[in-house]
């Protein structure tokens, strides 16, 4: 068995018992939903998304309560940037990975691994640089808000960077289980010194971002240590390796910065042309919802290696059937947060944040549809990804891009956060039709 097939022996057993039973297929097919080892090791990235996610959600809750909703805006804005890294080291690092790299034998991946942790290594240490030379510039030039905040960004850039990629180099060889232990560690350090410095009365929206790298350099140690059996010395045909990274990953890169422009800019957007304030707001309301964002990244994160491995032996089928699972999973919990939030949004705000952020209520509407659309095409994404189908991605991306920098901007010039949400369910609208037509078109291409 492969390193991704293991499963405990009560689990086989019992699967040989329920042959012998000569049960009906379907019934065999959902004891292997529920309890194969995917099955073990998707409950496993679920609680590790889980963990992420009510630590964002904790985060920003600690923030909304004890710093102003400018403070709050300004470690939205540092939040968003930080996943303009990640969307970067995703297309560099860690999609080549999860794609190459979950099918190769030990010593294949030993050495693929390593020459990949070198690129991400480079990639880490130059965008950190780089934040940390713009803060300096801004905060010199007397922007006393974006200066500092993009300079104190420097620290995160690279702890979490290399974090990030140390857990998804877990997942790409089936340690999710230690890749969750990394995370729970990670996010109790961030949220513990977010609450030391609230008793000094020292928390501020930049410190909530260095809480994020200085809990993820704690973890890194361990994690390394976690991942020791997976480096070598032999450095010999790295150029190839990243060759090949780039050739699949630069569409990867392009779609999923083009992605970021296209749906996360806007907040960055607001507060330029608006306020750090009204980002706060938008940070708030989103952090309601906040919870999709654990199915949307514990799919992605646990579906993209596992579904380019079956792609490779089983084609289109492969991607069709985990589709229709990704969708049919997660599709009743997003939709049942969806409600929630549209039937009380005005008890929900004011129960987490208090009754000055109710005034902005009518908003979750808008936050909703947009996180309706949002789940509307983030399994495709994944499947697109998987079958090495990335282009359409990326022109999806960059179509929605020309619409933000036109009618988005005069969305939020005309109607503040408003308009922001409004930006962003046309951009999401614009790339869900894009990627179901790619979709299509690659069903056609491959039957």
């Amino acid at each position: 068995m492969s390193h991704l097939e293991r499963e405990p022996a009560l689990v086989q057993k019992t699967r040989h018992v329920l042959i012998q039973l000569r049960l009906p297929k379907p019934l065999l097919s959902l004891f292997n939903l529920l309890v194969g080892q995917g099955a073990q090791q998707g409950y496993l990235a679920t609680v590790d998304q889980a963990l992420i996610s009510l630590s964002n959600f904790l985060a920003t809750l600690i923030l909304a309560r004890n710093a102003s909703l400018t403070e709050l805006g300004v470690y939205g804005v540092g939040f968003t940037t930080l996943r303009l890294v990640r969307t970067i080291q995703e297309g560099l690092t860690i999609q080549p990975m999860n794609t190459f790299g979950a099918g190769m034998d030990e010593d294949e991946f030993r050495a693929y691994a390593t020459h990949t942790s070198l690129l991400q290594i480079l990639l880490a240490v130059c965008s950190a640089a780089v934040v940390a030379v713009a803060g300096s510039i801004l905060t010199r030039l007397g922007n006393d808000t974006a200066g500092p905040l993009l300079f104190s960004l420097w620290s995160a850039f690279l702890w979490w960077q290399l974090q990030e990629y140390i857990r998804r180099l877990l997942y790409t060889r089936g340690k999710v289980f230690q890749a969750a232990a990394n995370t729970a560690l990670a996010n109790l350090v961030r949220l513990l010194l977010m609450v030391w410095w609230v008793e000094q009365g020292q928390l501020t929206g930049a410190a909530g971002v260095q809480a994020i790298s200085l809990g993820s350099l704690v973890a890194l140690l361990p994690g390394l240590w976690q991942t020791r059996r997976y480096w070598t010395r032999q450095l010999g045909k790295i150029g190839e390796t990243w060759k090949r990274n780039w050739d699949f990953g630069r569409w990867v890169l392009g779609g999923m910065v083009a992605n970021w422009l296209a749906v996360e800019f806007y907040p960055v957007l607001t507060a330029g042309l608006v306020s750090f304030a009204t980002a706060g707001v938008y940070r708030a309301l989103q952090n309601v919802v906040a919870p999709i964002h654990l199915l949307l990244r514990a799919a992605d994160t646990f579906l993209t290696p596992r579904t380019a491995r079956s792609f490779q032996q089983k084609g289109l089928a492969a991607l069709e059937r985990t589709l229709r699972l990704a969708y049919l999973v997660a599709g009743l919990p997003i939709m049942a947060i969806l409600l929630l939030a549209l039937l009380f949004p005005g008890p929900l705000l004011s129960f987490l944040y208090g009754d000055e952020y109710t005034t902005y209520s009518q908003g979750m509407a808008l936050m909703a549809l947009f996180y309706a659309l949002l789940f509307a095409y983030s399994p495709l994404q994944t499947m697109l990804k998987a079958a090495r189908f990335s282009r359409p991605i990326f022109v999806a991306n960059l179509v929605a891009i020309l619409a933000m920098f036109s009618v988005g901007i005069w969305m939020i010039q005309r109607w503040g956060i408003y308009g922001t949400l409004g930006g962003q369910i046309l951009n999401s609208l614009i790339v869900a039709v894009a990627l179901w037509g790619a979709w299509f078109r690659l069903k056609r291409s491959l039957q």
